[in-house]
């Protein structure tokens, strides 16, 4: 009989996990979107009713949970699962407060002195108009609100702007200077104290080549990063992830689950932590998994049962590369039909965003935003970048937009 997996959320991060566990178990997803249903059972309840989310787990014999998403992360659902006597797969609230509370992380990264960007937090608009005076453009403003990051450039007033972000009480304004230099996310899995890294990727959020535009929730990924070395990797395991682990053990919060490092390498070789991030990014999820040459249901498990580590020195990863292109549309209209999808190799990943449906003739339909990310490997990233986009370019849908140098 197949082990029963439950995933939480709804992005196109947890249809990858998905599709990826359901080569091998039995996947639930809560809540899923119409497009999981092809691989794996959509469980209709949300991601903080996290009481509700218990008794299917425990009606259900769920054996690993694995929460993907942030409001259940903030709603405890690490504790109380693990108090009830459930395997799962994730940071407690108050160690996960890390990644979603980035005025927190910066204060920490501050703390344990891991280069950051230069930033400052505010709680009045007045301090942030006198602070950004004499600031060199561009830099960055940020909230707690998921992405909430922009970049401030000379075309844009940043009065308006902070007038929209103080306009809800209670939020805190994060200032940070603007780093030039490769954006990437350097990924380990954790039991709360041994950390083992599990992939690195080139994360492309800017909406225009070139790293032009605003920033977006991810136009595209290449992994692993080629331009992060063996020893930078060893630099962020002991100048960042160790002493971010041992800080939260201190404090009674160990972390347990996928800690992301994620940062900007300079040209002139120097790196800047930005922040953390709690699991795989959209972008760049199924890449990641499938570098990984490892059981990943039980590299999981070993860090919830306490072997991690005793068993694991190292992951094994797969020597491939991968580019995932993430195809928008700027259709507002939406429900434009995908053409071309039957055309596609298949050995080509594809991942749907939630917002992507299907008609009574099985057809694909889009809508305005992300709608789905296409994923190529090869022994190289030229081959990888090859592949992929001869496989975008046999799709077409009203106001398809996609970056063509990722």
């Amino acid at each position: 009989m197949k082990k029963k997996v439950l995933i939480i959320g709804n992005t196109a991060t947890e249809y990858a996990l998905a599709k990826y566990f359901s080569k091998d178990y039995e996947v639930f997803v809560a809540s899923g979107s119409e497009l999981i249903k092809d691989f794996a059972t959509c469980v209709d309840i949300r991601d903080t009713s996290v009481n509700e989310l218990l008794e299917f787990a425990l009606e259900n014999a769920i054996d690993l949970t694995i929460p993907v998403s942030q409001e259940a992360l903030k709603a405890n659902i690490a504790e109380i699962f693990s108090n009830n006597g459930l395997e799962i797969f994730a940071p407690s609230k108050n160690a996960a407060r890390l990644v979603f509370d980035k005025t927190l992380a910066k204060k920490t990264l501050y703390k344990l002195h891991i280069p950051t960007p230069r930033f400052g937090i505010f709680e009045k608009q007045n301090m942030v108009a006198d602070y950004i005076k004499n600031l060199k453009q561009p830099y960055v403003i940020k909230t707690n609100a998921p992405q909430s990051a922009v970049i401030l450039n000379q075309t844009m007033n940043p009065r308006a702007i902070l007038d929209s972000l103080f306009a809800e009480k209670n939020q805190k304004v994060l200032i940070e200077d603007y780093i030039w230099g490769t954006p990437f996310v350097f990924y380990t899995i954790t039991d709360g104290f041994k950390a083992l890294p599990i992939g690195s990727s080139i994360i492309h959020k800017h909406s225009l080549e070139g790293e032009g535009g605003q920033l977006t929730t991810g136009m595209g990924a290449s992994t692993p990063n080629y331009k992060l070395s063996l020893d930078d990797e060893l630099y962020l395991l002991d100048k960042a992830v160790y002493p971010t682990l041992e800080l939260l053990q201190q404090e009674g919060n160990p972390y347990l689950g996928i800690l992301g490092i994620n940062g900007i390498l300079t040209t002139d070789g120097m790196i800047y932590v930005l922040g953390f991030e709690s699991f795989m990014q959209d972008s760049d999820c199924y890449a990641i998994l499938k570098t990984i040459d490892e059981n990943i249901y039980d590299l999981m498990n070993s860090c919830i049962i306490g072997s991690f580590s005793d068993e694991t020195n190292c992951i094994r990863l797969k020597e491939q590369y991968s580019v995932s292109v993430t195809l928008h549309s700027k259709n507002r209209e939406n429900n434009s039909t995908i053409e071309g999808y039957d055309n596609l190799d298949s050995e080509t990943d594809i991942v749907f965003y939630n917002n992507v449906t299907k008609n009574k003739y099985l057809e694909y339909l889009t809508s305005y935003g992300p709608n789905m990310i296409l994923t190529s490997t090869a022994a190289t990233l030229a081959g990888a970048r090859k592949k992929v986009y001869e496989e975008v370019c046999e799709l077409n849908f009203n106001g398809i937009f996609y970056r063509k140098d990722i």
